[in-house]
């Protein structure tokens, strides 16, 4: 029997069937007993090993319920919203570098606008001093 396959009999995942074999998590009694029954054993005791390893995890039994599901697709949206975050932080630092060059234009344009504007007002001040002349020499325009 594959580990997938005792993974299905048993509802967890293989991966949590390869943390028990790594000796990184223990297996819940109720598996035990299901294992009892896949295989038609009386007693595992042979089968089992002393558990030395302080770092064990607690056991569970990451049962593909609707709560493993939920947890999953909570899991999802969480990694999601991470990535909206560092796409937002990147597009917002874009947006203000894009609003500091519009600024920027928006001045030199503001700028160049008040110059031709007092260039149109010289101009009219000209042509204005220009007609009183002739207007004074008695030549029509």
């Amino acid at each position: 029997m594959s580990q997938r396959e005792l993974a299905e009999f048993l509802q967890v995942r293989p991966s949590f069937l390869s943390a028990i074999e790594n000796g990184k998590s223990r297996i819940p009694d109720e598996k035990l007993e299901k294992i009892k029954e896949i295989f038609e054993l009386d007693d595992l005791e042979e089968y089992l090993i002393e558990d030395t390893n302080e770092n064990v995890v607690p056991p569970h039994t990451h049962v593909a319920d609707q709560t493993d599901y939920l947890t999953q697709l909570l899991n999802h949206f969480h990694d999601l919203a991470h990535q909206r975050d560092k796409g937002h932080a990147i597009a917002d630092s874009e947006l203000l570098a894009r609003i500091d060059f519009l600024t920027k234009r928006n001045d030199r344009l503001s700028e160049r606008v008040d110059d031709l504007r007092d260039e149109v007002d010289n101009l009219r001040q000209e042509n204005l001093s220009l007609k009183e002349l002739l207007v004074k020499n008695g030549i029509s325009y």
